[in-house]
């Protein structure tokens, strides 16, 4: 009855995954909500109890019916990795900064010019409005020494609020590292592998390591994954991919799937492409190993010791990569190479199409990427300068004039720059997003952090300097007219500040995607069996997209630096940004609940590396921009003004991050239990993700989890029969002893006894302990000799 129970569940399973098929028409929506389910951002206590939760076939992961508190704690965020909280994390810390920056320095700054009377005076040029009223511009030529102290305090303020934020930073990844266990704990990457090594080979060197010299300490292995170059596979897949793409096109507009003529042809090529899909996937030797493999240990603290074995560091494999370096005695080789043993990334975070690639190749994209960004800030400058161009035409007409029309183009088109400003970032966004895609990264970690730095230096510049340039190239009148005037510096940033905290989260949450994409769910789901979809399509639509966390630290990053470079120019600007990144925490934290996916788990680097690149970045360019307001638009420079700028260099150029570590330092967490304890509720594993051996292992683990569950059933039936017998065993076991005692307590003897005074406070004793005597005493023979048993039990309480 229980193998057969097995069979039935297992055969079961299988028909699950045979209804799987990635290209068939039309999808089962079943399944792609399901898998909607299973990849939605949210996390259900009931899928640590395996028996009670079921399994997407498509990618292996648990379906959820709960959904998240939109109130909840950041720390309930961190089931897909700390990278999700320490986002909101630094979202707080840049709020704080902002304020800090404002309460110090800022506030002063602004009723001081609200005092002032420059544009008063010079009313001829300056129009007084709420830009100008409270820039600096309005307070007096000579320099104020108080707000330049202010200055001084704010910047060492925030340089001791940065450092405790680092320490804040490591303290709460660490204890998301250590509550949520991941693969990635016990396990390791190696890179520059002999393209000819064997796993064999792999896991016999990579399974011991010297204590001392001499002795050898075995490790035990509990898994090899090896990345392989799948160039060749990827550009089948993806040719596949749009095949299908575009005859569910033909079919949509045919509103039938019938195949004419177009979708024949098509289907044609794909069934040459689906003969060399086949043969890579029914021969495994086809692929070419690429060096890298991910190997996991059976404890967390066995991965930590190979990669402390194996100490060669990512400046000594370039250099071996471009064969500067050669390997010393010390340093510990494979078959005449040296392994590049680091912690692994999440299985979600590998790139395995980008495995292996040579790093010379990397760095001459690296420099194409960056030429390119160079380029599209320069496309950036030509359409606000043109903008600006028109602008001072039209402001020097309102000046023959006086024309109220003009004043109004001027405040429109000045709008239009900002408006303008604020459409480029965005595209700025698509095309860089596409550059570094180039540079062909191993992991998703090491794109987002190429992305999130080169679009937000590339958004700071376009928003806050090319302004700047602008203006100063337009300068045909004295720089504080050029400032003041509709139309000019002053204007023209309070315009992008202000679409700046608007545009962002304004734009993400009437996001014209996400709402085309429902309109698709409803419109596939209505045609019903004529729906053109393939099931890998439906899968994806429902699913729909994770958030893009490095876009969106380009975003506040940005933001930062933009306030900072004109806090002492216009102070309210501070006000403007934090409002910005008030309004951007929650809604945030609304699309990443309610519409965003969950997409690969994201560990704390990318937070690591923005706090690294910016929060000094931010100190120096709010000394910088101090400075360089100081020498356009006082009449004498004070020292102060050239000590908060060497400040602000010192800073910057000081390497903070390693003082940091070197005097507080944070060991890695190790995880206490092993992997083998943990497997059944890992759900992500580098077999899984690897496109070779994906589908099979995600079928293996379903089979698996389908043989625990069945088993688990049978158990507790089992025990529950035992537990039923148990009790009915029991049942008559304690009806004998009450009938013993009953029969006792009403024989002659025993109310002899109760008659005696001295004996009535040993009554219930006396009771208990006769019960105890006669549990055991289950048979008639015993039964009838119970008075041998009351006179035992009256000389032991010696009566």
């Amino acid at each position: 009855m229980f193998l057969k129970s097995i069979i039935n569940d297992l055969d079961l399973q299988e028909e699950q995954n045979d209804d799987y098929e990635p290209f068939r028409r039309p999808p089962n929506f079943e399944l792609a909500k399901n898998h909607a389910k299973a990849n939605k951002f949210s996390y259900s206590k009931e899928i640590e109890n395996i028996d009670n939760i079921e399994y997407c076939p498509c990618c292996g992961f648990p379906i959820i019916e709960s959904q998240l508190s939109f109130c909840c704690k950041n720390e309930e965020l961190a089931f897909n990795g700390a990278g999700v909280p320490l986002f909101f994390e630094f979202m707080l810390f840049v709020a704080i900064l902002l304020s800090l920056n404002f309460l110090i320095s800022g506030l002063y700054n602004a009723l001081n010019n609200y005092k002032g009377s420059e544009c008063e005076t010079n009313s001829s040029v300056c129009k007084l409005n709420y830009y100008n009223t409270y820039s600096l511009t309005n307070s007096s030529r000579t320099p104020d020494v108080i707000l330049l102290g202010l200055d001084i305090c704010n910047i060492l303020v925030m340089i001791v609020f940065s450092i405790y934020y680092r320490r804040r930073l490591n303290i709460v990844a660490a204890k998301i590292d250590e509550k949520n266990i991941s693969i990635s704990d016990y396990s390791i990457q190696i890179s520059n592998l002999p393209l000819t090594s064997t796993k064999q080979e792999i896991s016999d060197y990579f399974s011991e390591i010297k204590l001392n010299g001499s002795s050898i300490s075995k490790l035990n292995i509990v898994q090899i994954v090896l990345g392989f170059d799948m160039q060749e596979y990827y550009k089948l897949t993806k040719l596949k991919i749009e095949n299908e793409l575009r005859i569910t096109s033909i079919l949509s507009e045919q509103q039938n799937l019938s195949l004419g003529s177009q979708t024949l042809n098509l289907e044609q090529q794909l069934d040459e492409i689906n003969t060399k899909i086949m043969q890579f996937q029914q021969n495994p030797q086809l692929f070419k190993f690429s060096g890298v493999a991910f190997i996991t240990y059976n404890t967390s603290t066995q991965a930590k010791q190979i990669r402390k074995y194996h100490t060669q560091t990512k400046f000594q494999y370039i250099l071996q990569k471009l064969l500067f370096f050669y390997p010393l005695e010390s340093t510990k080789t494979f078959q005449g190479k040296t392994p590049h043993v680091i912690r692994a990334p999440e299985p979600g975070d590998v790139i395995w199409e980008n495995l292996g690639i040579n790093p010379l190749i990397q760095f001459k994209y690296q420099i194409l990427t960056n030429l390119g960004s160079l380029f599209i800030l320069a496309i950036c400058f030509g359409s606000i300068l043109g903008v600006s161009v028109y602008q001072d035409k039209l402001n020097q007409s309102d000046k023959k004039s006086r024309s109220t029309s003009i004043e109004l183009y001027i405040t429109v088109f000045g709008l239009i720059a900002s408006f303008i400003i604020s459409i480029l970032n965005n595209i700025m966004g698509l095309l860089i997003k596409k550059f570094v895609s180039l540079e062909l990264h191993s992991t998703q970690t090491e794109f987002n952090i190429s992305f999130a730095n080169k679009l937000g230096i590339a958004q700071f510049l376009n928003t806050a300097i090319v302004p700047l340039l602008v203006n100063i190239a337009l300068n045909d009148q004295d720089i504080l007219t050029q400032t003041w005037k509709d139309g000019g510096l002053i204007s023209d940033v309070c315009l992008v500040l202000i679409m700046n905290a608007i545009f962002p989260w304004l734009f993400n949450l009437l996001d014209p995607y996400y709402f085309y994409r429902q309109y698709q769910i409803r419109k596939s789901q209505n045609q019903g069996q004529t729906c053109a979809l393939t099931q890998r399509e439906a899968n994806l639509l429902f699913e729909g997209s994770p958030g893009d966390l490095s876009k969106k630290y380009a975003t506040i990053t940005k933001t930062l630096m933009l306030s900072f470079f004109y806090a002492q120019l216009i102070p309210l600007g501070v006000l403007i940004s934090l409002s910005f990144i008030i309004i951007d925490y929650w809604v945030e934290k609304y699309l990443l609940i309610y519409r965003y996916s969950k997409g690969p788990t994201i560990g704390s680097q990318l937070a690591d590396e923005q706090v690294d690149t910016y929060i000094e970045l931010a100190i120096l360019l709010f000394s910088i921009g101090n400075c360089i307001w100081q020498v356009l638009l006082q009449d004498e420079i004070h020292y102060l003004v050239w000590f908060q700028l060497s400040l602000g260099i010192a800073q910057y150029l000081f390497p903070m991050d390693q003082i940091f570590d070197n005097f507080i330092k944070m060991e890695e967490p190790e995880t206490q239990s092993t992997f083998e304890d943990n497997q059944m509720f890992i759900w992500d594993d580098y077999g899984k993700r690897n496109p070779v051996t994906m589908q099979n292992e995600i079928e293996q683990w379903i089979l698996q989890i389908s043989k625990r569950k069945t088993s688990n059933l049978q158990n507790k039936k089992m025990l529950k029969y035992f537990n039923r017998v148990n009790k009915q065993q029991r049942n008559k076991q304690i009806e004998l002893q009450e009938s013993i005692a009953n029969s006792l307590i009403t024989s002659k003897f025993l109310k002899f006894l109760m008659n005696k005074r001295q004996i009535y406070p040993l009554h219930q004793e006396f009771i208990n302990k006769l019960k105890t005597k006669t549990k055991n005493k289950t048979d008639s023979q015993e039964q009838a000799n119970y008075c041998q048993t009351i006179n035992q039990s009256i000389q032991e309480l010696q009566i």
